[in-house]
């Protein structure tokens, strides 16, 4: 019994560092492959452009002064995910998806200052490092810490000041002092901190059936790295100076300039504006109040890009790669116009772009596609052309499939069953569970037929079944020559199929390491550790060794004389 444990157990201990060693290559080639095809990508696959924008008023755009309407672009990149010890660090930093600082920045003689929350004391802590200038032309260094809680602000951590109990925490939102809002998960309310005045306003405590789940507040955006959005305003058509006049020496008789007197700029966090945008984990994006810190109506949502086979067309923030949220206002009119949003699937391939009015209505929606090449040909979205419209892309997406397929089958079932369970940055940096593999994207694909969705898959990954399958029937054979019992060979067998390639170099660097001989019943090979055939139940028959009557005794010689032997 002690026995067979013990096996066990060093099946499976030695089953887990096989299929570890096997992931970390079948990673990285991965990985490589899925690099490739980013980089190969076509350029205009990776970009959407809309003109006009439809936030500024019809007249304007027609004006016939007009050189250049409105226009919104939007750029997805390949940057490659940061990976092992890079991601720990990256993660954890100022503006990482891990951090708990909402603000850091550092300026010149060496000044900085910080903005985060202290776990250790659950408060919120702006600390600034700053050089002042003294009346006698001197300059000396000081510091400014403040801690602010629920119930107040102060030069030190005061029991009075509360503590907030899992507030939202959102790195790199606070580019205007000196206002933050916070949303305190567990209270289920807003705040608001204001440093300059030291004042925190409260705000009302959610319903319980409240639909909000919110999850960033003021700036939005993920993975900045990934995407870029701009805005540009209708532009009219100015005389430029000819060449030498007014010290201009451009050669061009015309320029452009925007249509508008008052700026165009981004309304996102700024102190200005009677709102604030907060996302929801639902994808929702809606208006708060700075006021009463309530929420005052929709503003947008987080439009879904075109996928391979396609997805639901209300992602979350969970499911998206990246996304960037850009609010634009005629500032000196205190005007909001609307937003744009821009998101990036999952898979890195392909983008969406949609813009809303001030009223939180969507009045445009394009998808990154890449253009055909001659006449009369269709566009291709960007996550098939990303595939196959580039040169060598068919064989890489070739190669991927077949990687993909030597993961054990048991884990591409995984796969699928979990494809929208993980964060999708995390499908950057899969090692066992593959989501972004096609078998996960597959899972992904919103359809009503749902037998055909399984058959589908089914047969994606099929070159995994059938590798796992011979190696089973490779498996069954020696474990019958090697003697292993009829459960044993079941076990071996399922576990073959269930893990492929792995189960297969697990049960040869495990089996019993015993050399057969010829059973003088049937002819077959045996084991010579067991009382009876395994093939043909027969009994070990070992034949009596009886020693000899006689033996040789040597004597040690004389000096000078020879050796000798007596038989006795």
């Amino acid at each position: 019994m002690n026995a067979s444990r013990k096996y066990v157990l060093n099946v499976v201990a030695t089953g887990f560092v096989v299929l570890l060693i096997l992931a970390v290559p079948l990673f990285w080639a991965r990985f490589l492959c899925e690099t490739l095809l980013r980089e190969i990508m076509p350029p205009d696959a990776r970009q959407i452009v809309l003109r006009p924008t439809g936030l500024f008023d019809p007249e304007i755009e027609n004006d016939a002064n007009i050189g250049r309407v409105s226009s919104v672009g939007s750029l997805f990149f390949t940057d490659l995910p940061e990976l092992g010890i890079q991601d720990w660090f990256v993660a954890r930093g100022p503006a990482g998806r891990l951090s708990n600082a909402y603000f850091y920045s550092h300026g010149k003689l060496g000044d900085w200052s910080i903005l985060y929350f202290d776990e250790k004391t659950d408060l919120i802590i702006f600390h600034r490092v700053y050089t002042e200038r003294m009346a006698d032309d001197t300059f000396e260094r000081r510091q400014t810490v403040l801690y602010a809680g629920p119930e107040g602000m102060s030069d030190s951590a005061d029991k009075a000041l509360g503590r907030f109990a899992g507030p939202l925490i959102n790195p790199g939102t606070w580019n205007s002092f000196p206002e933050l809002f916070v949303y305190d998960k567990t209270r289920c309310c807003f705040f608001a901190l204001n440093f300059g005045d030291r004042i925190v306003r409260k705000g009302p405590q959610l319903k319980k059936d409240d639909p909000h789940r919110p999850i960033k507040v003021g700036s939005i955006s993920k993975n900045w790295s990934y995407s870029y959005i701009s805005l540009s305003p209708p532009m009219v058509v100015v005389p430029v100076p000819p060449a030498g006049e007014e010290g201009d020496d451009s050669r061009r008789r015309t320029d452009l300039k925007p249509k508008l007197k008052s700026a165009v700029e981004d309304l996102g966090i700024d102190c200005s504006g009677q709102y604030v945008l907060v996302l929801d984990e639902s994808g929702q994006i809606d208006f708060l109040d700075k006021a009463t810190l309530e929420f005052a109506g929709p503003a947008g949502f987080l439009p879904a890009p075109r996928t391979f086979f396609g997805s639901k067309d209300s992602p979350g923030p969970r499911d998206l790669l990246a996304y960037d949220v850009l609010p634009a206002a005629l500032v000196r009119e205190d005007r909001y116009l609307g937003m744009c949003v821009a998101t990036v699937a999952r898979e890195g391939t392909s983008a969406a772009l949609a813009v809303f009015d001030e009223k939180g209505r969507l009045v445009k929606t394009a998808y990154s596609v890449h253009e055909g090449r001659g006449e009369g040909d269709a566009s291709v979205p960007s996550s098939e052309a990303v595939y196959f419209s580039s040169p060598g892309a068919p064989g890489l997406t070739v190669t991927k499939y077949l990687l993909e397929n030597l993961q054990p089958p048991v884990l591409s079932a995984a796969s699928y069953l979990t494809a929208e369970s993980f964060e999708a940055g995390s499908g950057q940096r899969a090692l066992f569970i593959l989501p972004n593999s096609f078998i996960g994207m597959k899972a992904r694909e919103v359809t009503d037929e749902v037998i055909d969705k399984y058959l589908s898959a089914l047969l994606l990954i099929l070159p995994s079944l059938i590798l796992a399958g011979l190696l089973a029937w490779r498996v069954h054979g020696n474990a019958v020559v090697v003697g292993l019992s009829h459960r044993a060979r079941f076990w071996w067998v399922l576990g073959t199929i269930a893990f492929g390639l792995s189960a297969y170099i697990t049960y040869r660097l495990t089996r019993p390491k015993i050399t057969p001989v010829t059973c003088v019943n049937c002819g077959r090979l045996r084991r010579p550790d067991m009382e009876t055939c395994h093939r043909c139940g027969a009994a070990w028959e070992i034949p009596e060794l009886t020693p000899p009557a006689w033996r040789v005794i040597a004597e040690q010689p004389q000096e000078g004389e020879p050796a000798t032997a007596n038989t006795q």
